[in-house]
């Protein structure tokens, strides 16, 4: 197989640092090694190199590339026998310490010793003295504001296509939008985080479109991303999914588990928290949910629903097909082993037999030879 690299994002000293001593102890010596392989590569190379150079063997080389895939550091694409990857930077050190997982999975990994003279060691000093006044240099758009629907209509044409994390109808929702939600409020963050928020609360393109016309300032031009948010958590309509429950919203599943009551604002983003902090695909936060009410007499507590939750991500779940893998292997408390029981034998295997007189003995050998010579025997 022939596998070519694309350095989507170069490495800064401190991205340096944070995949040696965050990542590290994460994903393993081989992960990193393999990392500072594929940044090096500038042209295609056969997968069989790779093991030679790397002194890795097959099973190595895809867990380590598995690895990089879970935290994002790589995205592979195969067709055939072609491989292609796509190399991805760390997290700066301090947004991987306030990252809510990968934080959690770090200090499980080494130990809060370790973790403290990491954080110390990684922190940079950013305080000013009150002396000093800081000088702001807003960004000048006042450009955009002669922006005009033909002006966006060439514009799509030359821009590169966005690449969306979720399944989200932009079509739909872009259609009649030019001045309502002009091109500099497209960007990759507000777009990723409007199809997040459709997708766990179960907003059709159609309202979404609603809410976030209502969430802008029409006299400050201000796009208020929270007061969108309050909006599509108060949401009712039922948004029309696929015959497969799993693939539903995961609040209108939870929703749906209570009889259609609506769900509470804790519960609302105990569930966001799970699609977005710990990354599970919709399929797997549903089947985290009826697993978790199952356990708990139907209540949805927020510390074992997370600690259901931070055991499938070490165990790397990421479909419902995995999770009933490790659901069917029932709860860790109630794994018994098998004893090996004790055989305990009856008193009477333990009964001494009565010890015979050397005469009776002479006497029991004397009638046996007898019944020999009488052929009785």
């Amino acid at each position: 197989m022939r596998i070519e690299v694309r350095c989507i994002e170069h490495l800064s000293s401190e991205q340096r640092q944070s995949l040696n001593l965050l990542y590290g102890p994460l994903i393993g010596k081989n992960s990193v090694c393999l990392y500072d392989f594929f940044s090096s590569i500038q042209s295609q190379i056969e997968l069989d190199d790779i093991y030679l150079m790397l002194n890795m063997n097959v099973s190595q080389f895809d867990k380590a590339r598995n690895h990089l895939e879970q935290y994002h550091l790589i995205e592979t694409y195969i067709h055939e026998e072609e491989m292609l990857i796509f190399l991805y930077a760390p997290l700066m050190p301090n947004k991987f310490l306030c990252h809510d997982t990968y934080s959690r999975l770090y200090l499980a990994s080494v130990g809060a010793n370790c973790f403290d003279k990491i954080k110390m060691m990684l922190h940079k000093n950013v305080d000013v003295s009150s002396d000093y006044i800081k000088v702001d240099s807003p960004l000048d758009i006042s450009k955009l504001d002669a922006w005009n629907e033909s002006k966006e209509i060439a514009y799509e044409k030359v821009k590169p296509s966005i690449k969306q994390k979720y399944d989200f109808d932009f079509a739909t929702f872009f259609k009649g939008m030019d001045r309502i939600f002009p091109a500099r409020y497209r960007t990759n963050e507000n777009l990723n985080r409007i199809a997040e928020m459709a997708k766990i609360y179960g907003v059709s393109a159609k309202d979404m479109r609603k809410y976030v016309q209502r969430s802008i300032n029409p006299s400050t031009h201000v796009f208020d991303l929270e007061k969108l948010k309050y909006m599509v958590m108060g949401n009712r309509k039922i948004m029309e999914t696929s015959k497969d429950p799993y693939q539903m919203s995961p609040v209108k599943f939870l929703q749906n588990k209570q009889n259609g009551i609506p769900v509470v604002k804790s519960d609302q983003a105990l569930i966001e928290r799970l699609c977005t902090e710990f990354q599970f695909p919709v399929e797997v936060v549903n089947t985290l949910i009826e697993y978790t009410l199952q356990q708990t007499h139907q209540q949805f507590s927020r510390n074992y629903v997370e600690k259901v939750a931070a055991s499938w991500v070490r165990l790397h779940i990421d479909s419902r097909e995995n999770a009933l893998k490790v659901i069917n292997q029932g709860p860790i408390e109630n794994r018994k082993e098998k004893k090996i029981e004790n055989v305990v034998l009856d008193e009477k295997f333990y009964a001494q037999k009565e010890d015979k007189s050397d005469s009776q003995i002479q006497q029991e050998m004397l009638e046996l030879q007898k019944m020999l010579k009488e052929g009785k025997l």
